[in-house]
């Protein structure tokens, strides 16, 4: 039911677990795909991927969108190539079991600089991004603009599926999530009505995490287990597509149920 040919999607974090799998998901239902990640040797793998699985040519930008001169070459690349953008997913994020120093860590040793790179990387750059291509998204048909948030940024954390393992919860990510969030319905105020926008809340995603954390998770969520890169995509494609039209300033939680438990 989900036709987006002749569409244009850009996604930002194209080379992460769940940017890769939303990529993936656009190019079956028929969209052209300019994939922008800062990591060159993921951009390649998954370009030989989608190019390999779907006979098609992924276009790629291996960038930082954190950066400000990046933003202003990803505008001119993308102008100079592209005469619209019908769909911008921001799946761009710096996560909470990154190995950065004072990041995964106790409050009490939680560090500045990971603070500012997250505020900088999953909220900051989100805004900018959207205001250089704001041309290019006005041109689109039906164009829709998908951050890709977290419960973290609606409610507060279980401290208690942390204990006895290694992983915490970074301030700065629930935080910028919670920016994000709010940001979107900021946005779909200030663009309307010629651009939509809403927020997809993802909850947990399995990734051979602590068996003690996944198990106390699994007992919080209705249907009893973690996510999967897989179960965002619904929600994406039915954003991204004409049957979300009336659709503008939301955040669809993707949580097993974890939200209201």
């Amino acid at each position: 039911m989900i036709n987006l040919n002749n569409k244009v999607s850009v996604v930002t974090g194209a080379g992460g677990y769940i940017g890769s799998a939303i990529v993936n998901a656009l190019v079956e239902s028929g969209s052209t795909i300019i994939a922008i990640d800062s990591n060159k040797s993921r951009l390649i793998k998954l370009r030989n991927t989608v190019n390999r699985k779907y006979n098609t040519l992924l276009e790629t930008i291996p960038l930082d969108v954190s950066s400000a001169k990046n933003i202003a070459k990803i505008k001119s690349m993308l102008s100079s190539n592209f005469k619209k953008i019908d769909i911008l997913v921001n799946s761009v994020g710096m996560v909470g079991d990154s190995k950065i120093k004072g990041w995964n860590t106790p409050f009490d040793k939680q560090l500045i600089s990971p603070w500012k790179k997250a505020i900088d990387v999953n909220l900051t750059s989100v805004f900018f991004l959207i205001q250089a291509l704001r041309k290019l998204l006005d041109k689109g048909t039906d164009t829709s603009v998908i951050n890709i948030s977290s419960i973290y940024g609606s409610f507060a954390p279980d401290f208690d599926i942390y204990k006895n393992t290694k992983l915490y919860n970074p301030a700065a990510y629930s935080i910028s999530k919670a920016g994000l969030t709010h940001m979107t319905k900021w946005l779909a105020a200030s663009l309307a009505p010629n651009i939509r926008v809403n927020t997809v809340s993802p909850g947990g995603i399995y990734r051979n995490q602590d068996k003690k954390f996944v198990n106390k998770y699994c007992k919080n969520t209705l249907l009893g287990r973690m996510g999967k890169e897989e179960d965002i995509i619904g929600s994406v494609l039915f954003l991204a597509s004409n049957m979300s039209s009336y659709i503008t300033g939301q955040n669809i939680f993707v949580d097993g149920g974890w939200s209201i438990k």
